[in-house]
């Protein structure tokens, strides 16, 4: 899971992939479809690395006397914030709000301090929310293992089937979006690429192969068995 914030407006990119059904808080969930592209939960912290930071200069001296510029009202309303690893830096907004801060009087350390607080809810925030939606991804995959059609016993027949048919015929843009989705997941997305795999098993083709006429299977008989090839 990759957590990125923007002061003002706070961005969170999801991926859906992980592995099992683990009941960790920031355990991602599996992908059905793509389990090789399922990688460890990172262990993000969604920003609680910065829950004290609002407290780091409580208790110190007074230290005016060395004039810090951070203790400054910047005479030209030009604050310089300070973001931790992995945060981007919203340069429109801070100067956008720079005039304000400055009319409050405030000294580029308290607008630091107000920017750590800010990305520290943001960060609870977007973590909240990560761990739902992966939830709700999980929750698609436990409830297509359940499906009286696709699940239970014929699960591992399913999800092969299902496979087969992203190989055959998906493409690697097609990979890329269920995986960020989670849509991969999803029982009627499985249920669909399933029917699609086991139209085109290559052991059993409906016409030609070992035994048959020789001829080749129509690509129309393929997506609709029940109609019989022309000529």
């Amino acid at each position: 899971m990759t957590l990125m914030l923007k002061i003002g407006r706070p961005q969170i990119a999801m991926s859906a992939e992980g592995a099992g059904s683990g009941g960790g808080e920031s355990a991602a969930p599996e992908t059905i479809l793509f389990p090789e592209d399922a990688p460890s939960p990172d262990g993000d912290t969604g920003g609680d690395d910065h829950a004290e930071t609002e407290d780091r200069d409580a208790g110190k001296p007074d230290d005016s006397a060395h004039d810090d510029p951070d203790d400054r009202v910047p005479d030209d309303g030009r604050y310089q914030l300070t973001m931790p690893e992995g945060i981007e830096v919203d340069q429109e907004l801070i100067d956008a709000l720079g005039p304000d801060f400055h009319s409050l009087g405030l000294t580029n350390r308290q607008a630091q301090q107000l920017a750590d607080r800010f990305i520290e809810i943001q960060g609870r925030r977007g973590k909240a929310a990560s761990e739902a939606w992966a939830g709700r991804v999980q929750g698609w995959a436990d409830e297509a293992r359940k499906d009286r059609e696709i699940g239970g016993a014929k699960w591992t027949g399913t999800v092969g089937s299902a496979q087969r048919a992203l190989s055959r015929l998906g493409t690697p843009a097609l990979r890329e979006y269920l995986n960020s989705s989670g849509g991969g997941n999803h029982p009627e997305m499985i249920r669909i690429f399933a029917k699609v795999g086991s139209m085109i098993q290559e052991d059993n083709p409906p016409n030609g192969g070992a035994g048959g006429n020789g001829r080749k299977a129509e690509t129309a008989h393929l997506m609709f068995p029940k109609d019989a090839p022309k000529g």
